[in-house]
């Protein structure tokens, strides 16, 4: 039968039809592939634009930059770059030999709703808080790194209860964090925990949008050098911790800048595993509240062999706290409490301190070590050590009782309103050595410059004479 118009009409609106479908598809296909291509990159960079990442600080962008990080790990690692742009995330979990490349102008912005965010391997702090939140997360992975001239930004300030960590490494193996900008974390900046083989290298750390902002918290992990960081924060500028028997060693932090609410290094509270060969160095420290130098152990960490040398500190109170103490807490399912530990051969050289005349003690003191009843401080030398002071204690105020604080939390303040020695206050403490430490007064103050107390021995050469005096007993712990 002979096709009429019609006929020929349908045929051709068929065809034309079929044709759109094919080409619709073929157009949905190639939008879909181009954005979420599963193949492996040419020269080992991901970009995740082409993953769908939209940066514009309002499309979440986790799942995106998560297709990228798993596609550039599953075909043997390289980098995965964010251009310019806000990508607005939750969690984002680094898998091994991978990078994130931050360029120019990016920045990985956290979401502000903690429904987008997941733990990595959860533990309480010296606190008894919760943490493992984060927006940066890795757990047993090898070879990873952050790097570039972009930002990642916690945007912090709304959190309340939970409160994610800016990055937390866990179980990792080979680290490089270099040059980024890391700011603004609901709770502890960059927290390393359990890791090895790590570089931090010219990071610039802003780090004030909630509390406990620290800075770099290292938790019992070894081989770790830290240089040419410029840090601000909150809470802790620098922290080392054992919140396991894990020892924390192999530690080198130097040519930093550090100003801190807290302390600008500090080690503890969470002190359970050994810290020991640990050198910080050529550092600068300003503008800090609650101590230069601390160490701290509490929780029955043994901490030997550590150095410092070079330091410089400007407008810092309590330039140097050392405490042995029995607080004895734990921080993972499971622990027990272990007995008090120990500190000994600290070294501390070549330190020019000017004390803050603001602090948290009514007179401010230049020194403070201090064990507790049978478990003594062990061998400290400190060496080239100018400290400046503004004095103004009055009449009695060396008589003052210190207590023993035996299980507190370890910090100076905690121990009361001042205490009893402008220069140095020492007691529990097996061998203390004192070449050329030189403290200097802007005011007078009626307290001696040294007082030590149930001091074993005390060796100087061109410091004050000491003031020997023996403890009286401990009215409360």
């Amino acid at each position: 039968m002979p096709k009429t118009s019609l006929d020929r009409f349908l045929n051709w609106s068929i065809r034309i039809l079929l044709g759109a479908v094919v080409l619709f598809t073929a157009i949905g296909l190639y939008r879909h592939f181009a954005r979420n291509p599963d193949s492996r990159s040419t020269d080992g960079q991901y970009n995740v634009r082409n993953f769908g990442a939209a940066g514009n600080a309002v499309a979440l962008d986790t799942a995106a930059i998560q297709r990228a990080i798993d596609t550039c790990s599953r075909y043997g690692g390289g980098k995965v770059v964010f251009p310019a742009g806000k990508y607005l995330c939750g969690t984002l979990e680094l898998k091994s030999n991978v990078t994130l490349d931050l360029q120019t102008g990016s920045e990985i912005f956290g979401s502000p709703n903690i429904r987008n965010y997941h733990t990595v391997d959860p533990f309480i702090d010296g606190d008894g808080q919760a943490f493992g939140y984060c927006l940066i997360g890795a757990n047993h992975a090898n070879n990873i790194g952050i790097e570039g001239t972009g930002a990642i930004n916690g945007d912090g300030v709304g959190f309340r209860g939970d409160r994610p960590f800016l990055i937390r490494l866990a179980h990792c193996n080979g680290i490089t964090v270099r040059d980024v900008t890391l700011e603004q974390s609901a709770a502890w900046g960059l927290n390393l925990y359990r890791c090895r083989q790590i570089l931090v290298d010219s990071v610039h750390i802003w780090n004030h949008a909630n509390y406990n902002n620290d800075g770099i918290d290292v938790d019992s992990s070894e081989l770790v050098h830290i240089t040419h960081c410029d840090i601000n924060s909150e809470d802790d500028c620098i922290c080392l911790k054992t919140t396991t028997p894990t020892s924390c060693s192999h530690i080198r932090v130097d040519h930093c800048r550090l100003s801190s609410q807290c302390a600008a290094v500090k080690f503890g509270s969470e002190t359970m595993g050994t810290m020991r060969d640990i050198h910080i160095k050529d550092c600068y420290e300003y503008d800090t509240r609650l101590g230069g130098i601390k160490i701290l152990s509490v929780d029955g960490a043994h901490i030997s062999n550590v150095r410092f040398d070079n330091i410089t500190m400007k407008n810092v109170d309590m330039p140097i706290f050392i405490r042995l103490g029995g607080r004895l807490s734990t921080f993972h399912p499971g622990q027990s409490p272990r007995s008090v530990g120990s500190i000994n051969n600290i070294v501390i050289r070549n330190v020019t301190a000017q004390a803050s005349n603001q602090g948290r003690l009514l007179f401010p003191t230049g020194i403070f070590i201090t064990g507790i009843p049978h478990h003594d401080v062990g061998h400290v030398l400190l060496e080239n050590i100018s400290i400046t002071l503004s004095g103004g204690a009055p009449a009695g105020a060396a008589k003052i009782h210190v207590p023993e604080k035996i299980t507190a939390f370890p910090d100076f303040f905690l121990f009361g309103l001042y205490l009893p020695a402008y220069g140095m206050y020492a007691r529990h403490a097996d061998d203390l050595v004192l070449n050329n430490v030189r403290f200097q007064l802007e005011n007078p103050d009626a307290r001696p410059a040294i007082l030590c107390q149930n001091v074993k021995h005390i060796q100087w050469t061109n410091a004050p004479t000491p003031v020997m005096q023996l403890l009286p007993p401990a009215n409360q712990p």
